[in-house]
């Protein structure tokens, strides 16, 4: 099945804030430097590998590092 442009985004934005939000729980914060790149990705299951990583990761560097990866 072909999804929609419009569907893919708003799928996008809705795991960017779930991501978002695990980062800042466990962090209490959400740098710029991990929100801006963050919120360009729109694959579906990179988000779904970010927000395992951004459940599981020991610090916010880690993420950094797996988001500078995907560029």
């Amino acid at each position: 099945m072909i999804e929609s442009p419009v569907v893919q985004r708003w799928k996008a934005e809705t795991a960017h804030e779930l991501i978002l939000e695990i980062l800042k729980d466990r962090f209490h914060t959400t740098p710029r430097d991990v929100t801006k790149p963050l919120r360009a990705i729109l694959d579906e299951k990179t988000l779904r590998r970010l927000n395992l990583l951004a459940a599981k990761c020991p610090d916010l560097d880690v993420f950094r590092d797996a988001l500078s990866m995907l560029k």
